[in-house]
Formats: C-alpha cells, sequence, structure tokens
C-alpha cells in the first residue's frame, strides 16, 4: 500500500524526492518532506507513506503509524482516503475493534461522496485487503463487490481491467472461506488465476531442469529449491546494478517480495524436499563473485552464490520456507507472515 516506489518519469514535487533517493526511503524522510511542503497536494500523500513504512516496523510502531495516518486524513487531496484506510488497519492491529468499525464507516460515507474514478477504486481494494487480513471476510466481502459494483458503471477507469481481475479474485476467496457457493464470475477468476500459476511453475520449472547450475533431478526425485533474496536495503542499489539481469524484480520490493513467493511455490509444487530463501546483502555477494573469480551480473553466478550461501551463511540468513504462519514474514516487512507474503488473498 505504501506509495513510494516512482517507477515513471517525476511529474510532481513529491515523485522527484523519491526519485533522488537511493533505495526506499525512510519514513523520517517522508514525513520531513511533509513538513517541509505543507499545503503541498502530495503532503498526504508523503504523510501516507510515512505511516505504512512506520507500521512495518511492528506493533510498537502503530502508534506512530496511526498518529501520521491521521495528519494525512486532515489534508487536502485524494490521499486523504488513502490515510483512512492506514487508520482501520492500525486500529485493528492495536486490538481497537470499535475505533477500527467507527473509522471504516467515516471511510465507507466519504467515498459514497466521491466520485468514481482511480483513486476511489484503489482505497476499496486496499480495504478489501485489510479486512480479509484481520479475518473480517464478511465485511470484505461487502467492499469487494462495492468496488466491482463501481466498475460495472465506470469501466473506462485507468487500471480497471487489473481492479476488477484482483477482485474477482478476492471474491472468489471469500466467498469460498465463507461457504458461499461460487458464481461463475468466481470459478472463472479462480480458473485464471490457477491457469497463470501453472504456466509460471511449469516455465520455471523447465528452465530449471535444463539449467546446469541448478541441481533438479530428471527422473522425478525430490530435490532442495533455493531463493536468493536480495535484502530491502540492497535492493535498488541491486537493481541500479544489473537492470538487465534484474528486469523481472518489479520496481518496488512489494512486487519483487510477491515474485519469490511464487518462486518459493513453483520449488514447492515441483516436488522440493526443502525450500529455503536465502537473504543475503550486496557486499556479500560482490566479495563471493570476487573470491570466485565470477562475473556478478549473470544468472549462474548469483545461482552459485545462493548454493554456496545455503550452506555457509549465517543461519538466520537462510530461513525454512514457509514460516510458522504467526511469525515474522521473511520479506523482513516485520509483520507476521500470514498478514504479509503468506496472507490468503494473495496465495
Amino acid at each position: 500500500m505504501c506509495e513510494a516506489a516512482v517507477p515513471h518519469a517525476p511529474t510532481t514535487l513529491y515523485e522527484a524526492f523519491l526519485g533522488a533517493q537511493r533505495g526506499e526511503p525512510s519514513a523520517a524522510a517522508c514525513e520531513r518532506w511533509a513538513d517541509e511542503h505543507s499545503g503541498d497536494p502530495e503532503q498526504a500523500r508523503a504523510l501516507v507513506d510515512a505511516g505504512w513504512l512506520t507500521a512495518r516496523s511492528g506493533r510498537s510502531s502503530s502508534e506512530a503509524a496511526l498518529a501520521l495516518f491521521r495528519r494525512a486524513a486532515d489534508c487536502n487531496g485524494e490521499y486523504g482516503l488513502d490515510a483512512q484506510v492506514g487508520i482501520v488497519d492500525q486500529l485493528h492491529t492495536l486490538g481497537r475493534a470499535k475505533e477500527a468499525e467507527q473509522a471504516q464507516a467515516e471511510l465507507r460515507a466519504r467515498l459514497d461522496t466521491e466520485p468514481t474514478g482511480p483513486s476511489r477504486l484503489r482505497v476499496i481494494d486496499d480495504m478489501v485487503e485489510v479486512l480479509a487480513d484481520v479475518g473480517h471476510y464478511e465485511q470484505a466481502l461487502e467492499w469487494c463487490q462495492t468496488g466491482l459494483d463501481a466498475l460495472a458503471s465506470d469501466n473506462d477507469s485507468p487500471r480497471a481491467t487489473e481492479y476488477r481481475h484482483g477482485l474477482l479474485i478476492h471474491r472468489s476467496f471469500l466467498r469460498g472461506e465463507l461457504g458461499i457457493e461460487l458464481d461463475e464470475d468466481d470459478l472463472a477468476a479462480e480458473a485464471e488465476s490457477d491457469a497463470s500459476f501453472a504456466q509460471f511453475r511449469d516455465g520455471l520449472f523447465e528452465a530449471l531442469s535444463q539449467d546446469p547450475a541448478v541441481d533438479v533431478p530428471q527422473d522425478g526425485e525430490a530435490f532442495d529449491g533455493i531463493v536468493l533474496r536480495w535484502v530491502r536495503e540492497d535492493f535498488a542499489a541491486v537493481r541500479t546494478r544489473w537492470p538487465a539481469s534484474t528486469a523481472s524484480y518489479g520496481d518496488d520490493y512489494d512486487a519483487y517480495a510477491a515474485r519469490l513467493q511464487r518462486d518459493a511455490r513453483t520449488y514447492s509444487e515441483a516436488g522440493a524436499a526443502h525450500v529455503r530463501i536465502v537473504s543475503a546483502t550486496l557486499s556479500e555477494f560482490e566479495e563471493y563473485a570476487s573470491q570466485q573469480g565470477r562475473e556478478p551480473g549473470t544468472v549462474e553466478t548469483r545461482r552459485a552464490f545462493s548454493k554456496w550461501y545455503a550452506k555457509t551463511g549465517r543461519p538466520e540468513h537462510v530461513l525454512l520456507w514457509p514460516p510458522a504462519r504467526n511469525g515474522p514474514c521473511w520479506c523482513d516487512s516485520n509483520r507476521k507472515y500470514k498478514k504479509c507474503c503468506g496472507a490468503p488473498a494473495k496465495n
């Protein structure tokens, strides 16, 4: 939900600020920008980003994140609605259910007065995710239907196809969890999602089977799957260093983490006896490449490094996948796995 990544040329002062950062900006940097640009149309956006970045630090930071979201909600501009999503999320995290319900009702009332458009759909989509994460499936389903109804009356909105696809997948999951019979749209969304994953899985497994750098038995025997993960603080530097070979990572860490989650699932579905996520720094990788006399920009070097690191790296950086659902997520978000990369609606 953090809007910090800017994959396109900056068109606003805040986007220029984000583009000038090395890697993901800190919560303090986003808040400072907001303080220095009071009245800017994107002041609320900066505070919302600061709020989500603060929330990543765990439950102990929820009060601070909540204060940032409330500041953003008081600002003018479209991101005041996004701030309200953050308020609902942090109130649930803090166990303040009645206040969360009130904040949700206030957001719903504000949305009823908003014209249809991408910001409204973005907020609805985020609310579905927030409510699904905390297990409020009936409410999440109501928001999901609100979004689909909005799309039916405004199908020309930017990203309309993307939002509709995501909401239909959410709806099929939610209806299944609630024991509601799936309709044709639900079944079609599930079939499309399953087909997409199967295509991704089969393509990756075929590539792995043909790659001499990866030990994948040809006779169907189990093997160990290793997924190399660059730590958050090095992600931007890695992408800058080797843009061509890392083009599939995505433009922000959340998209990158989602890809790694799919990779881990692919190994597991392909028959891996164990799946390990290796979390490494750029400096560790470069030292390995130098000592081994390998070209650091190649896929083969990264795979050789991940196999070597899985055996010799620090134990806390070589994690079995999947982690415990109530344990910390492997992506360093400081959230529980079940509320992050392991959230049901994301899998």
